[in-house]
């Protein structure tokens, strides 16, 4: 069978090596413009045809409108240096291209495309990365348009939208802030109120333009139009006022007002659940739908969470014996003999740590008897981890809770093996982090039981993972509830900020939490959340990793086998 071909259009020489290597890599032919004769340009099915925008004599998007008629099933992509407004707007409406990129380029986004398109309508691809681009030049920063999607969505099943206007105003939702492309990098603030981006009026109108021509549906381009109108008439790009201005467009601003407040923004503290609530009721009848502000109420729960956790009296709490002797641990130069003698005042403690120490968790290979002996064999690291698994054990085990003991563990040990491979963190505690990492969710389940079920049916109707739901109801996301816990229980700050970050973890400033995002996102994808087959392992890992983890499956598996392990040992 032939391989697929793709077509460069490029004289850029280090563009056309790096092109070479991806090819290589996916098992593809690359043939640059010059070895292509026209014959062959007209009757070869290419697979893609990828035009970098600064090669010269050439009118790339003409090029590439050709191959639309000629190949319209190949994947068309744009190289960009700069992000030119017109020529974007030509690259999406005449060429319908399926990915632009700006350089300097990211070899894995071009993998990602050239190995599987993204069909969203009409047998048509939209641009997709663009709203990478975009959200990478503005301060809403990454996951904001996805935010504002399943907060709209959350609202439009409250109020009862059929499943082509949920459609339509998720995918509009996606695709509000779009414009912002095609502004000027460098443009002046234009505020006019704290609901409002500070960025110039214009981009509705050039978000519209941009997309009119990939097969939204009309719904969608009202909400990239009109997110931006007022209830009282005094919004833009057309001061429409009250139900004139389109339903679908009315459930993204207030969605977009939404998420503008829950994210925290710079140095600034975040604003209190009560304070968000009174800023969106200030402003029902004036910028927003009172209905849909209303809504928006009645899903999210009434109490502040950190109020009612700060006066609370039943928190789960470490033994004294367990937090005393953690503390003893942390210290530089402790004696093990204090150690044992902290522990040993209850025995019950004793008969469980040794049988933890003889199980899989460890992997001793000789049998310890003696507390001082298993301790001191063990390491400080190592007793930490049993002296926190046999402890946080009982807060994780309600039935309501959703088998939060067996994810958490496997998600620990799946972690250790990551740190074990990568060598950038110490696996020790990369478990400890992974045994901690939802230790929030007890809290907001046990305390907020009706609005943490809403949370639950909003996740699973809608597919979105569960910290979104949790900001939408809450304020806040298990995350944060988990590393303020961990702070009472005087849990070293490093394990308390990578259980805070573990669901938006910075690669090269949080690399704790980010061995817990792999390793939390391999037990859910194990688990049929999000199948592996589909996503395959070079799109999970970073390319230096993925010779490591060629299984992750397997990996899974020999976790939830030790979890059962684990399990046997304590009962």
């Amino acid at each position: 069978m032939e391989k697929p071909t793709i077509l460069i259009v490029t004289t850029d020489k280090d563009l056309l090596r790096a092109f070479y290597t991806i090819a290589t890599k996916l098992d593809m032919k690359l043939r640059p413009l010059a070895e292509v004769s026209s014959s062959d340009l007209l009757a070869q099915p290419w697979h893609a045809v990828i035009v970098d925008s600064a090669t010269t004599n050439i009118d790339g998007i003409s090029l590439l409108s050709l191959v639309r008629s000629l190949s319209p099933f190949a994947l068309r992509g744009l190289v960009v240096s700069t992000p030119d407004p017109e020529l974007l707007l030509r690259a999406v409406n005449e060429a319908q291209v399926h990915h632009i990129w700006v350089k300097p380029l990211s070899a894995k986004e071009i993998m990602d495309a050239l190995r599987e398109r993204t069909e969203i309508t009409g047998g048509r691809t939209l641009p997709l990365l663009l709203v990478t681009a975009f959200e990478s030049k503005t301060e809403t920063g990454h996951g904001h348009s996805y935010r504002v999607a399943q907060y709209a969505l959350a609202l439009g099943h409250e109020l009862g939208l059929n499943e082509d206007e949920l459609k339509a105003l998720q995918l509009g939702c996606l695709f509000h802030d779009i414009g912002k492309l095609l502004l000027p990098e460098q443009f002046p603030p234009n505020r006019t109120s704290q609901f409002e981006q500070p960025l110039s009026r214009q981009h509705p109108v050039l978000g519209e333009q941009l997309v009119k021509n990939v097969g939204l549906p009309s719904g969608a381009i009202s909400v990239i139009r009109h997110h931006h109108e007022r209830w009282d008439g005094k919004g833009y790009p057309d001061q429409l006022r009250g139900e004139v201005i389109p339903l679908l467009a009315r459930i993204a601003s207030v969605a977009n007002a939404y998420d503008h407040l829950t994210e925290p923004k710079g140095d600034s503290p975040p604003l209190s659940h009560s304070e968000i609530n009174a800023l969106l009721k200030s402003e029902m009848g004036q910028a927003f739908d009172p209905k849909i502000v209303q809504t928006l109420l009645n899903l999210r729960e009434n109490q502040d969470v950190w109020d009612v956790l700060e006066q609370l009296t039943e928190l789960p709490a470490l033994a004294p014996i367990v937090q005393q002797a953690l503390v003893l641990i942390e210290q530089e130069d402790f004696d093990w003999r204090e150690v044992a003698e902290v522990i040993a005042q209850d025995q019950n403690l004793v008969a469980q740590l040794l049988k933890l120490a003889n199980s899989a968790l460890t992997g001793l290979r000789r049998k310890v008897t003696s507390l001082p002996t298993a301790l001191r064999i063990l390491g400080a690291r190592s007793v930490r981890n049993l002296l926190l698994t046999m402890t946080v054990r009982p807060f994780l085990q309600a039935p309501s809770e959703l088998q939060l003991w067996e994810h958490s563990l496997a998600c620990g040990l799946v972690a250790k093996r990551l740190a074990q491979q990568t060598q950038l963190v110490d696996p020790e505690e990369a478990f400890t982090a992974g045994l901690l990492h939802d230790i929030g969710k007890t809290l907001l389940m046990r305390f907020f039981p009706q609005s943490y079920r809403r949370v639950q049916q909003i996740a699973r109707r809608q597919g979105c993972p569960i910290f979104v739901a949790e900001r939408l109801i809450f304020s806040v996301t298990h995350a944060e509830v988990g590393a303020w816990l961990l702070e009472r229980w005087r849990i070293p700050l490093p394990f308390c900020e990578a259980v805070a970050a573990h669901h938006t973890p910075v690669p090269e400033t949080q690399p704790l939490a980010w061995h817990l995002f792999w390793a939390n996102q391999f037990i859910h994808f194990a688990l049929g959340d999000m199948p592996l087959a589909k996503w395959g392992m070079t799109n999970l890992l970073p390319p230096p990793l993925h010779p490591i983890f060629a299984n992750p499956e397997k990996l899974v598996q020999e976790a939830m086998a030790q979890v059962k392990s684990v399990e046997n040992a304590i009962l």
